[in-house]
């Protein structure tokens, strides 16, 4: 796509997709969302970097899907694809506040668990990693995953 972007005359939000816009009021937890963020009034980021051998080589267009389990129901918050340093970051998480956790009446309030999916047609997919973010911190998730054996199904 870059590629594309350099080699013709055209503006790159003509190439490109445009960004996913939420119109406001509009949240993937609907009405349930303000009792979550009652709950969870803190935030804190998500950093999920792929690679494949052991690390040494950061994978890009690795599918990641956050999501979380909110009242029996799934709620998928992101899903993005990696860049070619392999990182999707700057997800921006609900969490319990640090100011929560020094009160004895909201000290029992469980931390804020998200699942990570990941998926590429060319290695084994990981399916819900349990991450947790914490309150004002950066919560990096490496992730280094395994080429698939044989041959693919579709050529």
């Amino acid at each position: 796509m870059y590629r594309d972007y350099l080699s013709t005359e055209k503006k790159p939000d003509e190439i490109y997709a445009p960004a996913r816009v939420i119109p406001q009021g509009e949240t993937p937890f609907r009405d349930e969302y303000e009792a979550y963020i009652r709950a969870y009034p803190g935030r804190g980021t998500l950093k999920v970097q792929i690679s494949v051998a052991r690390g040494a080589f950061p994978l890009k267009n690795v599918l990641v899907d956050v999501s979380q389990i909110y009242n029996g129901v799934r709620y998928s918050l992101y899903n993005d694809v990696t860049d070619i340093s392999g990182i999707v970051d700057n997800m921006v998480l609900p969490a319990r506040s640090i100011e929560s956790t020094l009160n004895f009446d909201t000290a029992q309030i469980p931390e804020a668990e998200y699942l990570v999916t990941v998926f590429h047609p060319d290695f084994k997919e990981l399916t819900d990693c349990t991450v947790v973010i914490h309150d004002k911190t950066e919560t990096i998730l490496p992730v280094s995953l395994v080429p698939l054996t044989g041959e693919r199904d579709d050529g």
